[in-house]
C-alpha cells in the first residue's frame, strides 16, 4: 500500500493555517498512518515545510538541525506582543527617516553573526515544562533565557523608506527565531519593528521551488529516505549483513569518521541509524528496519540465519 511507504513530502504552506492543521490535512488526504515535520511555521508564515511520513519520522532530529532560509519583511515603527502583525500592538512610534546607508550597515553586521538571542514570548520554547506562549496567554511572569544562534547570511533585498519596510533574505542555524531577529535589527536601528511577511525558502538541501501545495500533493511526490539524506549530505554507509543490523548488533566500520551514520542495504533502503562509540565500532541508535520489504531479504535472512 502506498500509505505504508516512508519518505518526505515538500509542502508549500499557505498563510493563516497552523503547521499542525497542514499536517492533519495531508494525513487525511493521503490516508497516512504516521506523520511529522522537520520544523514548524507560524500561521502568518508561508513556504517550505518538510513533512515526514512513517519511518521518516524517526530521522526528524537530523533534518531539524539543518540551516533554514527565509525571506522576511519587517515593518518599522510598530511593535506587537507576538512580534508579528497578527498580534496586538503594544507600541508605536511616529515615522522618522532612516538612511539606507545605516540600514545596510546594520544588515552587514548580522551577516555571519553569532549571538545570544532571546526567543519570543509567544513561542513553543519550554520553561519548567510549560511553553512560553502558555505563560504569555495567562499573563504570567517567566524568565526567558537566551540561546546562541548563528545568522549565516543576512542580505538586504529592499528598503522602502516611504512605507517603512525592510525586506531581507536570511539563512540561519537551528533554533533561530526570525521574529526575534527582526526586533534585534530594529533595536540596532534605534526603533521598533514587527514581522509583516515571512516565507521559508529552504530547509537544508530542500528548496521551496520543489514543493507542492496541499491540493497538489500526491504519493508520487514522496522523496524516499535515501534520497532525502543524500540531498542533505548526511553520511550513508552500505552494509551487507542485514540480519546484524536488524538484531541491533554493534558493527565495525573501518575508515569511517562520523559521529552518526545512516546504514543502507544494497537496495539503498535506509535500515538504521548508528552512533560511533570507539575506534571503528558503531552502536545501533535507532532501527528503521520496518522499512525493509520482505522480498529484499534472502531466504537465509528471512529464516533468521546466514554466514
Amino acid at each position: 500500500m502506498m500509505a505504508n511507504k516512508s519518505g518526505i513530502f515538500l509542502i508549500n504552506k499557505p498563510q493563516n493555517i497552523t503547521s499542525n492543521d497542514l499536517i492533519q490535512k495531508i494525513k487525511k488526504k493521503l490516508g497516512i498512518d504516521k506523520i511529522g515535520h522537520a520544523g514548524t511555521l507560524d500561521p502568518l508564515a508561508t513556504g517550505l515545510m518538510v513533512i515526514l511520513v512513517n519511518q521518516a519520522t524517526k530521522i526528524s532530529n537530523y533534518l531539524l538541525s539543518s540551516d533554514k532560509s527565509y525571506v522576511v519583511t519587517m515593518k518599522l515603527f510598530v511593535q506587537t506582543d507576538s512580534q508579528d502583525i497578527t498580534g496586538n500592538i503594544v507600541e508605536e512610534e511616529t515615522y522618522k527617516k532612516i538612511s539606507k546607508s545605516l540600514v545596510k550597515e546594520i544588515i552587514k553586521k548580522y551577516n555571519g553573526y553569532i549571538y545570544d538571542q532571546y526567543p519570543p514570548v509567544y513561542s513553543a520554547v519550554k520553561v519548567d515544562g510549560k511553553k512560553l506562549y502558555e505563560y504569555a496567554r495567562k499573563n504570567q511572569e517567566v524568565v526567558i533565557k537566551p540561546r546562541k544562534v548563528t545568522i549565516k547570511e543576512c542580505e538586504l533585498i529592499e528598503f522602502n523608506q516611504k512605507l517603512g519596510t525592510i525586506k531581507l533574505k536570511v539563512r540561519s542555524s537551528k533554533g533561530t527565531y526570525i521574529r526575534s531577529l527582526v526586533s534585534d535589527i530594529a533595536k540596532d536601528l534605534e526603533t521598533i519593528a514587527t514581522v509583516s511577511q515571512l516565507e521559508r525558502v529552504s530547509s537544508g538541501g530542500f528548496l521551496l521551488e520543489n514543493a507542492k501545495t496541499i491540493e497538489e500533493i500526491e504519493f508520487s511526490d514522496l522523496i524516499n529516505m535515501y534520497d532525502s539524506l543524500m540531498i542533505n549530505e548526511h553520511p550513508i554507509v552500505e552494509y551487507h549483513r542485514v540480519r546484524d543490523i536488524k538484531q541491533g548488533k554493534t558493527i565495525t566500520l573501518t575508515g569511517i569518521n562520523y559521529p552518526i551514520v545512516f546504514i543502507i542495504d544494497d537496495q539503498k533502503t535506509v535500515i538504521a541509524i548508528y552512533k560511533h562509540i570507539a575506534h571503528d565500532l558503531y552502536k545501533c541508535q535507532r532501527g528503521l528496519w520496518d522499512e525493509i520489504p520482505l522480498e529484499q531479504l534472502t531466504e537465509a535472512e528471512r529464516n533468521g540465519y546466514y554466514d
